[in-house]
């Protein structure tokens, strides 16, 4: 069973995303803020709805005569190489750097819990990376990857209630190099060999 536009626009909805429709396709138009910017994608089916795809518009742009073209092209090969979902693209034609995941639906339903895996694992992938591309972009030296307890420290400053605030204060604090060996090691019970 392929997903029709009505379809994907409740899975959008049930997200409480603000979207437009493409005029000229069957796509929905979107905006998004993380901790690192802001960005422009689309979600749009095609081959009459059995696939399914997330894109950037305008994510980053590197032209082929750019100084530091070999070295950005490397981050997105790693950051392809590692990530499942997301992934990352070079057009030599004009230099846009895009970020895409593409699922086929083929004959199956997509569940609002699966929507959501997916969209969420996009907007993560595409905001916590933006600052290693646009940094090797501009330097030809790659910062390697995000600082994930860097980035919760930064949201925390953001106005959160003070019981999330106490809740990531906590989990930072286990985070960091060194916490644990403070604690004393649990007994390990032996194991009987057979």
């Amino acid at each position: 069973m392929a997903l029709t536009m009505d379809g994907l626009r409740k899975l959008v909805d049930g997200q409480g995303l603000h979207y437009y429709l493409a005029p000229d396709r069957p796509a929905l138009m979107l905006g998004v803020t993380g901790l690192n910017g802001r960005y422009q994608l689309t979600i749009a089916l095609d081959v009459e709805g059995q696939f399914l795809q997330f894109r950037t518009v305008a994510y980053r742009h590197c032209a082929a005569d750019h100084a530091h073209l070999s070295e950005t092209l490397k981050v997105l090969a790693q950051l392809n190489y590692r990530f499942r979902l997301v992934k990352f693209g070079w057009d030599a034609s004009d230099g846009e750097i895009v970020a895409y995941a593409d699922t086929w639906i083929v004959d199956g339903d997509l569940t609002p819990a699966q929507f959501q895996r997916l969209i969420h694992s996009y907007f993560s992938g595409i905001d916590m990376h933006y600052p290693r591309i646009a940094k090797t972009i501009e330097t030809g030296k790659d910062p390697g990857p995000p600082d994930l307890l860097a980035a919760v420290e930064r949201s925390m400053g953001s106005g959160l209630p003070a019981e999330m605030r106490k809740l990531l204060e906590d989990l930072v604090k286990k985070l960091k190099p060194g916490a644990d060996d403070k604690k004393k090691e649990e007994p390990v019970e032996p194991v009987e060999k057979i």
